[in-house]
């Protein structure tokens, strides 16, 4: 899991709030400070290769969090698994929550990105395959929960009758809600999915950098909006991206080397003000104020809004979660946990909804908002086909799920099985991939562990027979000496022991 957190050769602009960055000013911290001879400075560059990114470090607080449930719970004797089966649950909570997330936000949310044609789309396969692979930002938290009831659903498959999948879930349910803590706070510290028009008397009101449907930085020159787009590192990509910028929108675009300022006026459709920096830190201009007369290139920041990362934080958050830690002591039967969540997390989804932004991807001249139906936002529309799946969920488990206190150990000792023979000498090295590493429970076999088991066990089987036909290549001559050690030790077992010496 440590692999998420470094990525050498990921050089990326996109959403993410990056922590540590190494760029040739040196080591960037915040992105905002850099530490190099000249001591910690402000920073005004950009690129460089990101070490440590926000977004990435709260997943990984998430993923952390389901291996902390599923082994404490485990101990307890509340759930009754075998020590191996929570890195298998791990390993397909993965699975389905970082595929899941990521199918959803493509198809759903912004196919044009990724399967549109330049400007805003790839420019050749390549690059759509960068976008799709290593541009992690843009994950829906309803293609997650779909991700994992998916995987739930395999794994089923795969193990049942015996599997208790209802009270797995229960536990999973409870690791998501304090997964969505993080992802919450990473949302707020990226500084995206803000909330919309916040009062004027609202103490604790915010403004956020306004971004393009497609994820640009929007930047006011010229008197007019323009998006900061960042060429690809590719020349000959970005030679075909300039020009289906320029036939988009002729005229409209500004080189300035490594990045394009391309002029779109659909590029944001909510009122914004501009931020000056000026001698004590930014001042804020609202849009057409009188009096104000601006040359040059500024940033675009959003009028005063309701910081809805924070209230989903706690209501998709840390209410449910609470919630289903007081359900866990509660419930006699397995799965209603699970149930709780999916009923749970999409009614605090939809109440958060009407403090948040919607999606800027569906916004339009005539729908300057962004809904998309009967004036419910994408994300309200999905929680309510959510909570009608944890609805039916209750029902079931309701009369149908397992008794919990009923529940048998999983999975079971299997009887008569060989034991292990003993290690022989000079035998070659084994590659530690026991069965209950996704196997026994067939966790490995969804994940594709199945072909690394089967390629494992054939290089066991070569390494096997080379031993042997080493092992028949020693000289007999070779092999006596051993037998008279052996005689020699068996002469010397007769005599009496030595007494060890006063003081030792």
């Amino acid at each position: 899991m440590l692999g998420v957190l470094n990525h050498p050769k990921l050089i990326y602009d996109w959403f993410t709030t990056t922590l540590l960055r190494w760029s040739g000013d040196g080591l960037v911290i915040y992105d905002q400070w850099v530490l190099n001879f000249s001591g910690v400075q402000p920073w005004e560059g950009s690129g460089g290769e990101v070490l440590l990114d926000f977004y990435y470090l709260c997943y990984l607080i998430a993923f952390v969090g389901v291996l902390f449930f599923f082994t404490r719970y485990r101990k307890l004797g509340w759930l009754k698994i075998r020590p191996h089966v929570p890195y298998d649950a791990l390993l397909l909570t993965m699975i389905g929550v970082l595929c899941g997330a990521k199918a959803a936000y493509i198809f759903i949310y912004n196919p044009d990105f990724y399967f549109g044609a330049p400007p805003y789309g790839p420019v050749d396969t390549s690059d759509q395959l960068r976008r799709i692979f290593l541009n992690w930002s843009g994950m829906a938290s309803h293609g997650a929960a779909a991700g994992v009831l998916l995987m739930a659903f395999l794994w089923w498959l795969k193990a049942r009758p015996k599997i208790p999948i209802a009270q797995i879930g229960d536990v999973g349910g409870i690791a998501a809600a304090f997964g969505a803590i993080w992802i919450r706070l990473a949302n707020f510290m990226n500084a995206e999915l803000y909330g919309r028009a916040a009062p004027d008397w609202l103490p604790w009101a915010m403004r956020f950098p306004v971004r393009s449907g497609k994820g640009h930085a929007v930047v006011f020159a010229n008197g007019s909006l323009y998006e900061s787009m960042t060429k690809p590192a590719d020349p000959a990509q970005a030679e075909v991206w300039l020009k289906g910028l320029e036939a988009a929108n002729p005229g409209g675009v500004i080189d300035h080397g490594g990045y394009v300022l391309f002029k779109n006026p659909d590029a944001y459709l909510q009122g914004y003000d501009i931020a000056m920096k000026g001698k004590d830190g930014f001042e804020i201009v609202q849009q057409n104020q009188p009096g104000h007369i601006l040359y040059g290139q500024f940033d675009v920041v959003t009028t005063a809004r309701h910081p809805s990362q924070l209230y989903q934080l706690v209501l998709e958050g840390l209410i449910v979660f609470i919630i289903l830690l007081v359900m866990r002591k509660r419930v006699k039967r397995a799965g209603m946990i699970a149930a709780g969540f999916f009923t749970l997390y999409p009614l605090a989804r939809f109440i958060g909804e009407f403090f948040r932004q919607p999606d800027v991807q569906f916004q339009q001249e005539s729908n300057h908002l962004g809904t998309v139906f009967f004036g419910l936002s994408m994300g309200q529309v999905l929680s309510l086909i959510m909570a009608c799946v944890g609805i039916s969920m209750f029902l079931y488990f309701r009369k149908r799920g397992r008794i919990i206190a009923d529940q048998e150990m999983w999975p079971a000792e299997e009887k008569g099985a060989p034991k292990k023979e003993a290690k022989k000498k000079n035998a070659p090295v084994s590659v530690p991939f026991e069965k209950g590493m996704g196997g026994s429970t067939g966790a490995g076999e969804i994940a594709g562990l199945g072909d690394v088991r089967a390629a494992l066990a054939e290089k066991e089987k070569e390494w096997d027979a080379k031993h042997e036909k080493l092992q028949s290549d020693v000289p007999e001559d070779s092999e006596s000496e051993p037998d008279a050690a052996e005689e020699k030790s068996d002469d010397d077992s007769n005599r009496e022991p030595l007494q060890p010496e006063p003081g030792d």
